[in-house]
């Protein structure tokens, strides 16, 4: 079962994705590609180094550990009419959150119906943004522990200098050792977590970076699908990329003429910038004493407190273009240069930005790709699907202010002004009491002032009754808040999609490494709408 959420504000969504998914010309204006044959169409007239591109995969996946249908993959990829359907994502820390192997198991899908559909091979390929530099975005991840609380896991150790994640390695041995206790204190023992702890030893060691801890871990999670996984921070292919760098130097005047003249068409459209650069960004990096960014100064460049001349930074990238990597603009259109990218599976920041770059393709001699939104997933345990039904939360309910979902529930749970109604019931036997000493003991003081005792017993009584009917309800309002709080925390925890906080260990350790054919099966690649998937139908 799979209910389908309308997407919206509620959910995080930027206007100009939110206007993409809908078809609008005004952000449909912003990604020219009328359909994936019209793009077929332009790539086949483009040459790219196959066999080149290929030994590195091979020699990429080979140490991955993929599967023999990942290499199956890789052979088709030599065949001059045979395309690719690509996603990226950072190589965070074991996989990073859900939404990270949604994208690659959409992305294989994607492939298998594009690959029907125009009667040629398209194969999945999984960019690993191994020249981001960005430390602090890839070293932590959430699960939530046996409690159902929400729990930070990162490794604390960074680097000297900003380096890129490629070669950032695991060299603490002792943070490290912490770092996966820490994972499994929280998810602790179950039936499957053997095997995964065993996968998280493995991939995850000292001498292991980033990029390759991320790639063995995905390899094994995605072997059975043949998703192709690509690493640029590669010496092999950073040689194959040395010309678009130097061509990006080239072109510098017009590539901020058709940025500039592209973002401020974004604006005043009403939309906002998701990629915000200085004016005198070259869009390139350069790994110089740590990865920092290519600037210009007039007719020079300067990296850090480093002048060049053009002619000097075009001869330093020739000689060691192990050196330089694009910036977030630059990237997919490299991703274009070194491969035949029929289309591109993104989520609401990547098709925001990826709107600002579109007319860049062609001015460096390229086809731009088929954007489509990547389908957007929460995967709803028994247990919460249960209690949204008892007490009929809707999904959108827990994507706002949780307080005053528990708040409706306990007031529909408990009667309505029931202090005031033990009020009322105190005083209707005081009175009443009152009323009959008053009318039938007169004959007898002395049995008068027994009743007036015996009214007072009464009265305690019926405090005590009233003590323990709100403590019983402040203990069942506690139980009512807790469980409330741990649907809150699987279904939209830390504020946010769960795909875009969780972890897939957290699944991994309750349901088992089937649980990725079930994502597999269960996720629809040209789904816009927000899947919500009921686990009540697995069967491990």
């Amino acid at each position: 079962m799979i209910d389908l959420i309308v997407p919206g504000k509620s959910l995080g969504y930027s206007d100009i994705y939110l206007d993409f998914l809908k078809g609008q010309d005004s952000a449909r204006h912003f990604f020219p590609a009328a359909g994936i044959e019209y793009v077929a169409i332009g790539l086949d007239a483009l040459s790219y180094d196959r066999e080149q591109i290929a030994a590195v995969l091979e020699r990429q996946n080979r140490a991955f550990g993929a599967s023999n249908e990942t290499f199956a993959n890789i052979e088709k990829l030599k065949d001059k009419k045979a395309l690719c359907a690509f996603t990226s994502q950072q190589a965070c820390l074991f996989g990073g959150p859900l939404l990270i192997i949604i994208k690659a198991l959409a992305i294989v899908k994607a492939a298998r119906r594009y690959s029907e559909q125009l009667n040629r091979p398209v194969v999945p390929v999984f960019w690993i943004a191994g020249d981001d530099h960005d430390f602090e975005e890839v070293n932590h991840t959430c699960v939530l522990d046996r409690h159902g609380e929400p729990v930070r896991i990162s490794y604390e150790t960074p680097p000297a200098v900003e380096l890129p994640t490629a070669e950032i390695r695991f060299s603490d041995e002792a943070e490290l050792e912490k770092t996966k206790g820490a994972l499994k204190a929280a998810l602790g023992d179950t039936d499957f977590t053997l095997e995964l702890y065993d996968l998280i030893d493995r991939a995850y060691t000292p001498d292991s970076t980033f990029v390759t801890a991320f790639g063995k871990l995905m390899a094994r999670l995605t072997g059975q699908f043949g998703l192709i996984l690509f690493s640029p921070g590669d010496p092999a292919v950073k040689r194959l990329a040395a010309p678009f760098f130097t061509e990006i130097l080239k072109r510098q005047d017009e590539l901020h003429n058709v940025i500039t003249t592209t973002n401020q068409h974004i604006e005043r459209h009403g939309y906002h910038l998701q990629v915000q650069k200085k004016d005198n960004a070259t869009h390139l990096f350069c790994n110089l004493d740590g990865r920092q960014p290519v600037m210009r100064e007039r007719d020079d460049f300067l990296i850090g407190d480093r002048r060049y001349t053009e002619d000097e930074l075009r001869q330093c990238i020739d000689e060691s273009p192990d050196r330089a990597s694009p910036d977030v603009m630059m990237r997919p259109v490299l991703q274009s240069y070194l491969f035949p990218v029929l289309t591109q599976k993104g989520g609401p920041s990547e098709i925001a930005y990826l709107a600002q770059i579109n007319p860049i393709f062609a001015l460096f001699g390229l086809v731009g790709p088929y954007y489509m939104a990547r389908p957007s997933l929460t995967f709803l345990e028994k247990r919460f699907e249960k209690l949204m039904a008892e007490h009929e939360i809707a999904f959108e309910e827990l994507t706002g202010d949780i307080e005053q979902v528990v708040n409706r529930v306990l007031a529909k749970s408990f009667p309505e002004n029931l202090e005031s109604k033990f009020e009322r019931l105190r005083h209707d036997v005081e009175r009443r009491f009152g009323e009959f000493i008053e009318e039938s003991l007169a004959f007898d003081p002395a049995l008068r002032q027994f009743g007036t005792q015996m009214h007072g017993k009464i009265d305690f009584t019926l405090k005590q009754f009233e003590e323990k009917v709100f403590a019983s309800h402040k203990r069942k309002s506690k139980e009512a808040r807790d469980r409330i709080y741990r649907l809150w925390h699987a279904v939209y925890p830390n504020h946010a999609l769960q795909e875009r906080t969780l972890n897939v260990t957290y699944f991994l350790s309750r349901y088992g490494f089937g649980f990725i054919s079930f994502m597999y099966d269960k996720i629809d690649c040209e789904e816009t709408a927000h899947q919500v998937v009921h686990l009540k139908e697995y069967q491990a």
